[in-house]
């Protein structure tokens, strides 16, 4: 159902202008400000329901920040450090904050991308160089909050997560009962999701033979991507990788056919989205990175992920398309 809808979702973010998203980017980034403030309220942190539907505003801040940042650098006049900080560090940075709230995970994917944008932009260097240890002093204010308060919950999971990924010592000792068991269950998934790769060999046990998905309880999210070298092996694996990469490539002709800024900084953003968070999936699922929660993009079962990702994906054709009518245009 939600690959039926996200294939929608496609085709309307295909066939909007590409005026519009540039028009409404503030608004856009707005809106997800206050829809990453709803779960906090609610207590919820990571998501809200609205007519039974899961929403996870954190993947709605995935987008809203690539097409924030590609109106900032076109429109807003960014030639002192004060305007730099007021239109791209603070907005970026009390958003990033927000995410802390539900994801980690999230926040470092989408402060990555953030990083990728400005590096490769016409800011200047000594802005991007003073941004450093004001990241760093408000980690540090952020890290101070949580020991003292324990506000972001999240931090504590994943700072579990990295040490259950480097140690091979348990520290059980300081743990309650049901903290031991659920530290055992996360690590036997890790372990299976490791084995399914294994038994995948070179060609695989044959689609829908895998024994993992049966054991894995996020075999269709979290851990497709091993299920998938299980079924079709390494020679399987590999291709969808190569689609990753094929797909970034063309994101990378697009970019270099446009000719504004907007339409280059949110076709190189949003596939820098959809690769950094693929190969994120994949890494987890060999075992070389703690796990992050990431789902495979347009590959996963998932509900506001899928439809996020397939929104991502509209607006990248709705660019390309824009850059094929004007060509068109300027042959007649």
């Amino acid at each position: 159902l939600f690959f039926v809808i996200g294939f929608g979702v496609v085709l309307v973010c295909y066939k909007i202008p590409l005026r519009y998203y540039r028009n409404f980017a503030e608004i856009i980034f707005g809106i997800t400000m206050v829809a990453m403030v709803i779960p906090i309220v609610m207590g919820q942190l990571r998501s809200f329901e609205i007519g039974g539907i899961d929403i996870q505003p954190s993947e709605m801040a995935k987008i809203a920040t690539v097409i924030y940042l590609a109106k900032a650098l076109e429109s807003y006049n960014l030639s002192t450090f004060k305007n730099y900080l007021l239109k791209i560090v603070l907005p970026i940075g009390v958003l990033l904050a927000l995410c802390l709230f539900g994801s980690v995970s999230v926040t470092l994917i989408i402060g990555l991308i953030t990083a990728l944008i400005l590096c490769f932009s016409n800011i200047t260097r000594k802005f991007l160089l003073y941004t450093i240890p004001i990241a760093l002093a408000a980690l540090i204010a952020i890290y101070v909050v949580h020991k003292t308060t324990g506000k972001f919950s999240r931090i504590a999971t994943f700072e579990a997560r990295i040490e259950r990924f480097f140690s091979n010592d348990q520290k059980d000792l300081d743990k309650t009962p049901e903290e031991i068991a659920k530290d055992k269950e996360k690590q036997e998934q890790e372990k299976h999701a490791r084995e399914a790769v294994q038994l995948g060999k070179f060609t695989g046990r044959g689609p829908g033979n895998s024994f993992k998905k049966d054991v894995l309880p996020n075999a269709y999210d979290d851990y497709i991507y091993s299920v998938i070298v299980e079924e079709y092996g390494s020679l399987g694996g590999a291709i969808v990788i190569l689609l990753y990469v094929w797909f970034f490539i063309r994101c990378i002709f697009i970019a270099q056919n446009c000719k504004k800024e907007f339409s280059a900084v949110v076709v190189l953003g949003l596939g820098m989205l959809i690769v950094t968070q693929a190969f994120l999936h994949i890494l987890v699922n060999v075992g070389l990175i703690p796990v992050t929660g990431q789902t495979l993009p347009m590959i996963s079962k998932g509900g506001s992920s899928l439809i996020i990702m397939s929104s991502a994906f509209g607006i990248i054709l709705s660019v390309n398309r824009t850059i094929e009518v004007s060509k068109a245009k300027e042959q007649k």
